[in-house]
Parts: structure tokens; C-alpha cells; sequence
């Protein structure tokens, strides 16, 4: 059996779906998978990677085709960006109206932009991989 590949989709909770779609559109540059509809807003982040807001009003509700899920408070999703794109974004976070909670600088490597979305999501942006690789190597 193969290793997990990566992650195909993650999502996010908010009951105003209108107002996620155009942040993560129109303010972030996301890609729609299509319209929104009551349940779920969803987004193309690469080849492989989707995100999806789903309504928690509507997705915890018991007897849907999968399994009822759903989440309340303020969820945290990263996307990377390239390093030299670090103050392009700021700039344009800025210039769209949007508050940047926080700059941070990493003591390994690496920066990240701390924001909000509409549902009080933290959103980062982060211009490197910060995260140590623990993978075990194959000896062959």
C-alpha cells in the first residue's frame, strides 16, 4: 500500500457563502468550482487541492448522502506563496480593504501574513515550509 499522497480537499464553515465566494475570489484570486449553492462554496487551489465552505447549518444535518459534518468558531487554513511575492501580497491585501492581523518571521525559515475572512477564519499566507521533514528515507 502507497502513503498518503496529500490532501485533496479542506474545508472551512460559514453560514453567508456569498460573502466567502467573494473573498476567496475575488480577494485571494481562487479559482470557483461553479456557483455557490446553499450547502457549500468550493475553489480550485491547484491540480490536486480544493477548498470547500461548507454551511454548517446545512452540512451537520443528519440523513445526507455522506456523513454529517460540520464545525462552529473560527477555523485556520495556510496557503503557500512565493517569497518574492511576500509584499505584492500585503500591498494587495491593503488595497482591497482587508486587515492584516499579523506579520510573522519564523526563527527556522519563512514569513507569514495573518488574516481574516469574512467568518472570522484565520487565513495565512506563507512563503515557505516551515515544518521540519521527519519522513523516513527508503533505504533501497
Amino acid at each position: 500500500m502507497q502513503p498518503i499522497q496529500s490532501i485533496l480537499e479542506t474545508i472551512l464553515y460559514a453560514t453567508n457563502l456569498s460573502e466567502m465566494e467573494r473573498f476567496y475570489h475575488e480577494t485571494l484570486g481562487l479559482s470557483k468550482l461553479g456557483d455557490h449553492t446553499d450547502l457549500s462554496a468550493g475553489f480550485r487551489i491547484s491540480d490536486t487541492q480544493v477548498l470547500l465552505i461548507f454551511n454548517p447549518e446545512i452540512s451537520a444535518t443528519p440523513g445526507r448522502p455522506v456523513p454529517s459534518h460540520g464545525s462552529t468558531g473560527e477555523g485556520h487554513i495556510a496557503f503557500r506563496i512565493q517569497p518574492e511575492d511576500f509584499e505584492a501580497w500585503q500591498s494587495h491585501l491593503r488595497s482591497k480593504g482587508i486587515e492584516i492581523e499579523q506579520l510573522q518571521t519564523w526563527e527556522t525559515r519563512g514569513r507569514s501574513i495573518y488574516l481574516r475572512d469574512p467568518a472570522g477564519n484565520s487565513v495565512e499566507l506563507i512563503d515557505s515550509d516551515i515544518w521540519p521533514d521527519n519522513r523516513p528515507t527508503r533505504k533501497d
